[in-house]
């Protein structure tokens, strides 16, 4: 009985210690995950292969237009131009206002839409007015 009973503590010890090293790495996780930022790169360098990666650029509002609580911008710089939609669920949010000329830097996923490339912001915090 008593090889049960040292069994049954050695699997406690077991279950204990996987348990804490679970919770160091959910929160390490966590710490990367507020912590990381985007690559920057330049306007003109967004191409197709950068869809469905988070991306940083900058670029001067060129147009902008508003629907249904959306705010649809394009961004241009050095001959290069990209969509950035805001939908409601972030414009909501924003704590700036964005008018034709002001410089931005955005961070969001890299999507097409109707054949062109778009950058998608996921929270406010991710548009910021530069000029």
């Amino acid at each position: 009985m008593t090889f049960f009973l040292a069994i049954k503590k050695l699997m406690n010890k077991i279950v204990v210690i996987c348990s804490l090293i679970a919770i160091v790495g959910i929160l390490l996780l966590f710490y990367l995950a507020k912590v990381t930022q985007p690559n920057f790169i330049s306007l003109n360098e967004i191409d197709s292969t950068y869809i469905g990666k988070t991306v940083s650029t900058s670029g001067r509002i060129v147009a902008i237009t508003y629907s249904k609580g959306n705010i649809f911008l394009t961004i241009y710089d050095k001959n290069s131009s990209i969509s950035v939609p805001i939908f409601s669920n972030v414009a909501k949010y924003l704590d700036v206002s964005l008018r034709k000329g002001q410089k931005i830097v955005v961070s969001g996923v890299v999507d097409e839409y109707k054949g062109r490339l778009q950058i998608v912001p996921r929270k406010a915090s991710d548009i910021k007015v530069v000029e």
